[in-house]
């Protein structure tokens, strides 16, 4: 189970409706699609990433550059400074718990999504239900399965209901 804080506070991210909340999950969101394709090959690509940029960042420099001194003090602070910013971009993908997010297994099966909703066709609109899932879990993170239950049944309303 995952306990979710913000402001040193335990919150219910399940309803929680503060706009700094729910800013950070977007950033959770959108990060966790990117990790969801790389898997565990996310830090290699962050680190091919900050290598790239260090190199640009550096063969730019070279233009602004007079003196000696100059170079090797505005390329250590150039260096520094973009190191800085992916280590905290990777300090906030730990935090936001996007770091293993490839691993998490469904809250609800499939099985359990028929029971949940009784009427979901099968091929595409079975597909959709289990984004949706996915894409709950990532916004609430460790809100349990009866909050995800009653926001499929709000979601796809036709699917509440057998259609036998």
């Amino acid at each position: 189970s995952l306990i979710c804080y913000m402001n040193g506070d335990v919150i219910a991210s399940a309803s929680e409706d503060d706009p700094v909340w729910q800013h950070a999950m977007d950033f959770r969101r959108r990060s966790a699609k990117v990790v969801n394709k790389l898997g565990p090959l996310w830090r290699a690509a962050l680190f091919l990433s900050l290598s790239e940029r260090l190199t640009q960042a550096l063969d730019g420099d070279l233009d602004y550059a007079i003196e000696g001194d100059v170079v090797d003090e505005s390329q250590e602070e150039l260096r520094m400074g973009e190191i800085e910013r992916y280590d905290v971009f990777a300090t906030a993908m730990q935090r936001l718990g996007i770091i293993g997010i490839w691993n998490e297994k469904p809250i609800l099966d499939g099985e359990k999504i028929k029971a949940v909703l009784p009427g979901i066709p099968r091929g595409p609109a079975f597909r959709e239900v289990m984004e949706e899932q996915e894409n709950w879990m990532i916004l609430h993170p460790g809100a349990g399965s009866e909050f995800l239950v009653k926001h499929l049944k709000t979601t796809f309303p036709d699917y509440v209901e057998s259609n036998s």
